[in-house]
């Protein structure tokens, strides 16, 4: 009788499945991809400022939300004559065109003459939808878009695919980005704000492929 018992010792750890090293690499990459988009999204949001010189367009556009300095922007570019009219996209239902002109501090002949209020727009790709057709009621090959700057990448976006969806993809689309004021401004990493839009906007790249990098759009 041998004094052995029938006891084994563990078995060394087998090496890893090839597909399951394989999934593991590359949702490592897409992960790092992931990260140097957010870093380059932040990047780009700090950098971007307007034109050097205001341009001159056909149609101002403004997309409103809550930050109150894009109504500003939009109407002293218009009051400076940048262009004949003015598109306000996305007003609250609640905001009478009355209190609209006097938020932008425009006289009752040339707010009724020369501004459009835009009440259907809900979210960002409406606005887009909404100021392709006002661009094409109009004949409009010059467009001057004003929103902030960290909402500008996704706004061009936007704009850049429901132009080309209704034929009018040679129409240029100016962006006028506008940086945060001092006490609006998150973290230097945008905190929640840039992370929440930077999902949005792979979600916007997802449904349009061609509107990364629009044709006739100023960067």
């Amino acid at each position: 009788m041998s004094g052995q018992s029938g006891k084994t010792g563990p078995k060394p750890a087998g090496r890893l499945h090839p597909l399951l090293k394989l999934v593991m690499f590359l949702s490592g990459f897409a992960l790092s991809g992931l990260v140097l988009g957010y870093i380059a999204f932040v990047v780009h949001i700090h950098r971007a400022g307007p034109p050097a010189g205001p341009p001159k367009v056909d149609g101002i556009v403004v997309l409103t939300g809550a930050d109150g300095n894009r109504l500003a922007v939009g109407a002293r570019l218009f009051k400076s004559g940048q262009a004949d009219r003015l598109l306000i996209s996305g007003v609250n239902t609640s905001v009478s065109p009355k209190k609209m002109q006097s938020l932008l501090g425009l006289d009752s002949t040339t707010f009724r003459c020369c501004v459009d209020l835009d009440f259907a727009a809900r979210n960002t790709r409406e606005n887009a939808t909404e100021t392709a057709n006002w661009a094409r009621t109009l004949d409009y090959e010059r467009l001057l878009l004003v929103t902030s700057a960290y909402h500008m990448p996704r706004a061009q976006t936007e704009l850049r695919t429901a132009l080309t969806r209704i034929g009018l993809g040679e129409v240029e689309i100016i962006p006028w980005p506008i940086p945060p004021t001092a006490d609006q401004a998150p973290p230097w990493w945008g905190g929640r704000l840039y992370l929440r839009e930077y999902g949005k906007l792979l979600l916007s790249f997802a449904r349009n492929p061609g509107g990364r990098s629009p044709k006739g759009a100023r960067q």
